[in-house]
């Protein structure tokens, strides 16, 4: 390839006399490089992009970096002056060499492009063109991290600049917020939502994004789009002015405002977050446009049809209290007997809609509405207000209906976060079903049909614009419909009776079809031995290697969400006996990051399942590598299908699942190695064949090594697994498991971080001969009962955090005072305060961490001692002589007592005064089932359970547990306690039923046995009753 003979342009721009000459020259420069990328590569490598930076940097406005201005943003565009038109020239320059691609990458990082791009965001300092190529700028380097090799961080390092830094978020902000109708701020807001839909993934990042207002901003967008549309709730500014809401509702959303990339933006930041999903519903414009109030159409409209519906014994879904949103919903029909469907063939479907004439206003006249039809005096109850569901979700399942494409993807999106949440009124998952299921089941229905693909678009590194919607149709709809579905019974049915299953595995195997080109090819040159190696010269002049070909990124996304709608379904019962058996051997290769052509298990070589030193390969693969996120999904299809007894122990062993999940559990990265230990925990059950493969293999070392990692997943799984392992095996591989994973670690586990310090302590001093230890003054034990957590004072994080939306949104004076002394407003704050602590305060979530993980410890212990035979008195010894026999039962006891911990603990100086912690009815159950193994031994055993008289007493509080299996086991442990061997064992055994007889067991049992609500509890404590009395006499 010949050198481009134009040195002179790139002079002229670095030794310009004035503006004028350098804009000409950056012109000059645009009208070579844009659309060729040789020319692109060789400016590169003669250092333009260090000229275009340092233009940049030369001509750096005055920015708000490092906090928020109070002037508000027009957005008017106007005529640029010399020096901003040399800035424009340069970030259409860097745009149009991100637009290059992956290559780009390297050299632009190195000059330090992203920098100095973003310091032209800032739309109160710079003019609205500018601000939009830099926008466009950072899109087009957005979408090359896409594409990028994998290993790369490029846009996680993007995020973590865009995201976390306040002036960067105060620019954001300005954008969204501003009410400006002109198209050149329409784009800018639509490239930041993009931004933000394909770069904010980590919860920190979606949490700062809530707290810095961009929620609330897009949350006024989203509210713009109801008024547009016509479907604001009639006298909403009524309804809205007590609480200083009735001057929130928005101009209606102008032309060019996109709403699906709200939308888009809206479901990225809100996640699977309950307090960032309350904090769109009760965002003050959301909550203007929709006010909570009950709605009744004139009685001889729609609610005389579903009376008539009713009367005839032809029953529907009917959502209680139905507010005017509702009334814009199809009646939802609930499945009748066959008996009845001609009698339903005879009633059309029915619904509420809007008038012709009321299309053309900016809000509705519900046809039949009145004043006195609203429930104004509802309002006034709190809690009525608290658990009313938001008319934003029933708006979002109309809005699912009424639009096509992305936009009805994205608005189920979001209405499955809120659902998810748990915002909706339960028997909207019927409406769910009926409503939204077979609309995303139809667009995986067109998805999977069969469409000729243009075969350049195969090879090409670019696709047209409305290719790229299509796709991003089919990437996203699965993952919508497996998010909607999961862990719903009814949701999962609903998908099964739409052929989501089927269109799931049609989709993953369409992923399969071999792709012998996934780099876009380098351009054709006439003279290749003269082309420069781009391996060679500064960073800064040197283009990278080539990333993926679009249509490669394209498949691994639809793999990776395909997978994620098989796990989804496969919990089911009906979906996992109906799945093509075929499909397997695809969900299997996904267990490779280097996947091979799927074949069936009799097809593979035995040969290929022996473990050997793990070493990931690094090679390409026609059919895909696949990332650690298809990985992760994969792990989670194998977890659910192995929920299965009979899929465990023919299928997935005919396919050889075990070995390549083991190769997993060495995966360099934590995620992938949390997702792989998950599987093992139903791979290593007693009755699954894979298990002893397993052991062969060095799982024991493996589990043993991350139940001391510090990730607390990894902890928890590991244990759960290593439960597992230890039942119903030799005593001697029970012993190595317990040194391989160490007595003193496995008490470490089972102990509470802070609250067993003090136990902990005298095991220490006792195994030093010292018997002066010092219990923890900051902690007080009582005995008692019951189960959850309470705390008593303000939050960790309530005094310092502010909720955003109800003192920032601009407003008038005298609104602004209403807002804040709202009823309304204060319960939607302290909500937001209570979800937020919930979700956000680390000692919480390590307490639920430790809890969980305490809970598998126990079980292990339970398991190690094993069934009740001839070996169970040795590994019960072995127990006490590992851990200690009274360092055992008084880590027993803690666990069965109500701590509370005072203000004065080092750890808790800065959060409550006082907390209290309830013992949880998970580990009050794995503590008496530890004890009923104990006293399943010999009699010496029982008689060592029977001297723990504080023990006993504490567990004698917990008879009246609402937990069924804290009061079954309650009645196990009792009747092994008074359990007689044999004849010599006659009078210990009325010894002990004397004991417990003393300590009140005996009535409780009675209690039990006539009094409880369920019958396998009467019966147990009937059995445990003659027990105690055949031995007490």
């Amino acid at each position: 390839m010949a050198r481009i003979q134009s040195p002179p342009i790139l002079s002229q721009i670095r030794v310009a006399r004035n503006y004028s000459e350098q804009v000409a020259s950056l012109r000059a420069l645009k009208d070579e490089v844009v659309g060729h990328a040789q020319r692109k590569e060789k400016w590169v490598q003669q250092g333009v992009l260090e000229s275009l930076v340092k233009i940049l940097q030369g001509n750096r406005p005055p920015s708000s970096l490092g906090g928020k201005e109070s002037r508000s943003y027009t957005g008017h565009p106007r005529n640029l002056t010399e020096d901003e038109l040399v800035r424009l020239q340069s970030l259409q320059l860097l745009a149009s060499f991100a637009n290059g691609g992956p290559s780009f990458l390297g050299p632009l990082h190195a000059v330090g492009a992203i920098p100095a791009i973003l310091y032209n965001i800032f739309p109160l300092e710079n003019p609205p063109q500018i601000v939009l190529t830099a926008l466009r700028a950072l899109c087009n380097i957005a979408d090359a991290t896409s594409l990028a090799a994998p290993g790369s961080d490029d846009a996680g390092a993007l995020a973590e600049t865009l995201f976390l830094l306040p002036g960067y978020l105060n620019a954001m902000y300005d954008i969204l917020a501003s009410d400006s109708t002109a198209a050149v701020v329409q784009e800018q807001k639509c490239l930041v939502c993009q931004l933000i839909s394909r770069l904010c993934k980590e919860t920190n990042q979606q949490n700062t994004l809530a707290d810095a207002g961009i929620l609330d901003a897009l949350a006024t967008m989203l509210a713009s789009f109801v008024v547009a549309r016509g479907e604001v709730v009639p006298r909403a500014e009524i309804l809205g002015e007590p609480d200083g809401l009735n001057e929130m509702i928005p101009d209606p959303a102008p032309r060019g405002a996109n709403l699906a990339a709200v939308l888009e933006a809206i479901s990225a930041i809100i996640a699977d977050s309950c307090f960032r999903a309350y904090q769109l519903i009760c965002s003050p414009t959301i909550m203007a446009v929709f006010p909570s109030a009950e709605f009744s159409p004139s009685a001889n409209q729609t609610s005389t049809a579903w009376n008539a519906l009713e009367m005839s014994g032809l029953s529907s879904h009917r959502a209680k209290n139905p507010g005017a949103i509702d009334y814009l919903l199809p009646i939802v029909p609930i499945k009748q007997p066959r008996s009845l469907s001609s009698q339903l063939a005879q009633f059309p479907p029915l619904g509420f809609s809007l008038s012709r004439e009321n299309l053309s206003q900016s809000t509705p006249t519900f046809s039949g509405w009145t004043p006195n039809r609203f429930d104004a005096g509802s309002r006034n109850s709190e809690t009525e207000a608290e658990e009313a569901e938001s008319p934003l979700i029933p708006w979002l399942i109309h809005l699912t209906r009424t639009t096509e494409g992305l936009e009805r993807v994205m608005a189920a999106s979001v209405l499955t976060s809120l659902f998810k949440a748990g915002f909706a009124n339960p028997d909207r998952e019927i409406a769910l079903g009926v409503l939204i299921v077979p609309l995303l089941c139809q667009l995986l229905r067109d998805s999977v049909k069969e469409k000729e693909v243009n075969p350049a678009t195969q090879t090409s590194a670019f696709v047209d614009q409305d290719t790229a919607v299509e796709w991003a149709i089919v990437e996203r709809t699965p993952g919508v419909l497996a998010r909607l579905v999961a862990d719903s019974q009814p949701l999962q049915q609903a998908a099964h009776d739409c052929r989501a299953m089927r269109m799931a595995c049609t989709m993953l195997k369409n992923t399969y079809e071999p792709l012998y080109t996934q780099t876009a090819p380098r351009p054709w040159s006439p003279n290749p031995d003269r082309d420069v190696d781009l391996s060679e010269g500064l960073s800064t002049c040197r283009v990278g290697p080539p990333g993926k070909l679009p249509i490669y990124a394209h498949k691994i996304k639809m793999r990776e969400n395909s997978l994620k709608l098989l796990a989804a379904m496969v919990i089911n019962d009906e979906c996992r006996k109906a799945l093509d058996q075929d499909i397997v051997p695809y969900m299997v290769e996904s267990l490779f990051p280097v996947p091979a052509k799927p074949k069936s298990g009799k097809e593979k070589l035995k040969a290929t399942d022996k473990v050997s030193e793990v070493i990931l390969p690094i090679d390409n693969s026609p059919y895909g590598n696949n990332p650690n996120s298809v990985l992760i999904a994969a792990c989670h299809l194998m977890r659910a299908f192995s929920r299965s007894v009979r899929d465990l122990r023919t299928t997935l062993e005919d396919n050889g699942v075990a070995m390549p999940i083991f190769r997993l559990l060495k995966h360099p990265d934590t995620e992938v190695q949390l997702a792989a230990s998950g599987v093992v925990c139903n791979m290593t059950l007693d009755f699954s064949p894979m298990r002893e493969s397993l052991i062969e293999a060095g799982i024991i070392k493996v589990l043993c090594e991350y139940a001391h990692s510090l990730n607390p997943g990894l902890r928890l799984n590991s244990m759960w697994a290593l439960k597992h392992l230890v039942l119903s095996v030799e005593n001697s591989l029970k012993k190595h498991i317990l040194e391989e994973l160490g007595s003193g670690w496995l008490v470490r586990l089972i102990c509470d971080e802070t609250e067993d310090e003090a136990l902990r302590a005298r095991a220490r001093s006792e195994r030093r001969g010292d018997p002066n230890a010092d219990d923890d003054e900051d902690m007080d034990t009582e005995g008692g009962g019951g189960g959850g957590y309470q705390d008593d004072t303000t939050s960790w994080s309530s005094k310092y955090w502010m909720w955003t939306p109800k003192y920032r949104t601009p407003c008038p004076p005298k609104f602004a005072a209403l807002r804040a002394q709202s009823p309304r407003m204060l319960r939607a704050e302290k909500r937001l305060q209570a979800l937020r602590e919930a979700e956000l305060n680390p000692t919480r979530k390590a307490r639920t961490d430790d809890l969980a993980i305490q809970e598998q410890g126990l079980c292990f212990i339970r398991n190690l001692m094993g069934q009740p035979s001839a070996s169970l008195m040795e590994m019960v010894d072995h127990v006490f002589e590992e851990i200690g026999q009274d360092i055992l039962f008084d880590i027993l006891a803690s666990k069965l007592r109500v701590k509370v911990l005072h203000p004065f603990t080092r750890r808790y100086s800065a959060g409550r005064d006082t907390r209290v912690l309830y013992p949880q009815a998970k580990v009050i159950e794995a503590v008496i089932y530890v004890l009923v193994h104990i006293a399943a031994s010999v009699p010496r055993h029982r008689q060592l359970v029977i001297s723990q008289i504080d023990l006993l007493k504490l567990l004698a509080q917990h008879f009246n547990s609402k937990d069924i299996g804290v009061r079954g086991a309650l009645c196990q442990l009792l009747t092994n306690l008074v359990w007689q061997d044999d004849s010599s064992d006659a009078t210990a055994c009325g010894q002990r039923a004397h004991e417990l007889r003393k300590l009140g067991f005996l009535a409780k049992l009675e209690t039990l046995e006539q009094a409880d609500s369920e019958l396998d509890i009467r019966e147990r404590a009937k059995a445990a009753v003659w027990q105690m009395k055949t031995g007490n006499s």
